[in-house]
């Protein structure tokens, strides 16, 4: 029974709808064929494959069954995270840490030196315990197992490897390589794949057509994402969300965008002439990813002066494990 009555736009009559509906486009529905189920039913524009008697929707059981259980697509956004970000509500503690050391610059802290002047005569572990408060350095638990996976961080050596050498790398497209195309790429033999440009400011504000271009197919074995930025406290703060909300092997940085929605704020190919904006994203990004962190450039940004020979040295000093360069 439809509360709206009269004012319903909607019909309740499904005989009327499948009058109205058009033809079917033809005699099999390949999602009824592959999966066993249409989720569709009777709006499918190949219905006639799967509706039975009474207009209900058909399911082969034993082909349903072989995917129960299965994620065909991952990195969804779901309506918990989304509600912790646009109240933000999401800890980023990680990337806190890193833009505390970057705005005090190696400089010790007020607070911490009125603590170490006040405790003076105070025993060792006291002192200890101060300066850690000072420094907004998490507490030890007291009881249970003792485990240091939110202080010690992981070293370069550590981390996990990213093997493509002899690989046909598919290199992310701006509206074009999107989840469909990048499934077609991989029959004809592509073995890494990165999503589309990502713009970090929507991810961290909870956009859901930013966050779909997130999204993993189960076929994608070797998978990465491209982030756009042009400040380190987003795009590091970017970086440790989707390094433990979503599950990918790598994650890119495209300094090599020229649209000038893009390089007129500071990003894309505007970073490499910003070079201590520059260093400060590749190194906070890098300490919160447990993932290898690449870099995309351009040969230059100026016309007839190339930059990428003098900035690939000193990326690789940041902490970037792979740069690829495209031409002007």
């Amino acid at each position: 029974r439809c509360h709206l009555g009269p004012r319903c736009r909607f019909l309740h009559d499904v005989s009327e709808y499948l009058a109205a509906k058009p033809a079917d486009l033809g005699q099999r529905c390949v999602l009824f064929d592959t999966f066993g189920r249409c989720p569709y039913g009777v709006t499918c524009r190949f219905g006639r494959a799967h509706l039975g008697h009474g207009h209900q929707n058909l399911v082969n059981t034993a082909l349903a069954r072989r995917w129960e259980g299965k994620v065909l697509v991952r990195n969804g956004l779901s309506k918990e995270l989304q509600q912790q970000l646009r109240k933000r509500k999401f800890s980023f503690q990680r990337a806190e840490e890193f833009l505390r050391g970057l705005r005090a610059e190696g400089a010790p802290k007020p607070e911490v030196l009125q603590n170490s002047q006040r405790s003076e005569g105070a025993p060792k572990c006291e002192v200890l315990q101060s300066s850690q408060r000072a420094e907004g350095a998490p507490s030890i638990p007291t009881l249970g197992p003792l485990t240091d996976e939110d202080v010690t961080k992981l070293r370069p050596c550590e981390k996990k490897k990213l093997d493509i050498q002899g690989k046909l790398y598919l290199a992310p497209l701006t509206t074009c390589g999107n989840l469909p195309f990048r499934r077609v790429c991989k029959r004809f033999g592509a073995d890494v794949t990165c999503g589309e440009m990502a713009v970090c400011t929507n991810l961290l504000q909870g956009q859901s057509s930013e966050w779909a271009l997130l999204k993993r197919h189960h076929t994608e074995d070797i998978f990465g994402v491209q982030l756009e930025g042009a400040f380190p406290d987003t795009m590091t703060k970017c970086a440790e969300l989707l390094n433990r909300t979503i599950d990918v092997d790598f994650v890119d940085i495209n300094v090599g965008c020229p649209i000038d929605l893009v390089y007129k704020k500071g990003g894309g190919c505007a970073l490499m002439t910003r070079s201590n904006k520059f260093e400060q994203i590749v190194r906070g990004m890098n300490s919160v990813l447990d993932v290898p962190l690449t870099v995309k450039i351009r040969t230059g940004v100026q016309e007839k002066v190339n930059l990428a020979h003098k900035i690939i040295p000193r990326i690789r000093e940041w902490g970037a494990a792979m740069v690829t360069v495209r031409a002007r």
